[in-house]
């Protein structure tokens, strides 16, 4: 996959591997993988609850908002990863290489809606492959991109 090249303020360029579209998808479906296992524990405690768990809206909401939330609030506090993108080794950051804030989280979580919910991924896939720095609408509208984090170098590593 492609790298994109940041310059930090003190004028040292650092490059990072941009996570690839297999990455992004793997991370996604794993998400998709943890969805499934919440709704089959649900599941479970209203077979034991005798379907009473599920009687009010209200609960039925809050059951529900978690999944609908999710992607923001895993890259709020999970500084840019969601369960998928930490087992996968990427995360969001800004183009400038800081961490993203909220505002670019909420924007990527709104966009996500277009590009990835309601076509299915094929528009996120065609910007992915089309933009050059592995942004998808969300994240050109935010200004971020997904990279692969950089795995720890030991010191057996660099022995010859």
């Amino acid at each position: 996959m492609d790298n994109i090249k940041i310059q930090t303020t003190q004028n040292v360029d650092i490059e990072y591997e941009l996570a690839s579209i297999g990455d992004r998808i793997l991370a996604t479906l794993l998400d998709y993988v943890f969805f499934i296992a919440y709704f089959v524990l649900l599941l479970i405690i209203a077979g034991f609850t005798k379907g009473l768990f599920f009687e009010s809206i209200a609960v039925i909401i809050i059951l529900v908002l978690p999944v609908f939330l999710y992607d923001l609030l895993c890259e709020m506090f999970f500084q840019g990863k969601s369960l998928g993108k930490m087992i996968m080794k990427i995360k969001v950051v800004k183009l400038d290489g800081t961490q993203a804030g909220f505002g670019a989280y909420m924007l990527r979580w709104l966009l996500r809606i277009i590009d990835t919910k309601l076509f299915s991924g094929g528009v996120a896939l065609i910007a992915i492959i089309v933009n050059g720095k592995g942004q998808r609408i969300g994240d050109m509208a935010a200004g971020t991109t997904v990279i692969k984090m950089k795995q720890k170098i030991t010191l057996n590593d660099t022995i010859l």
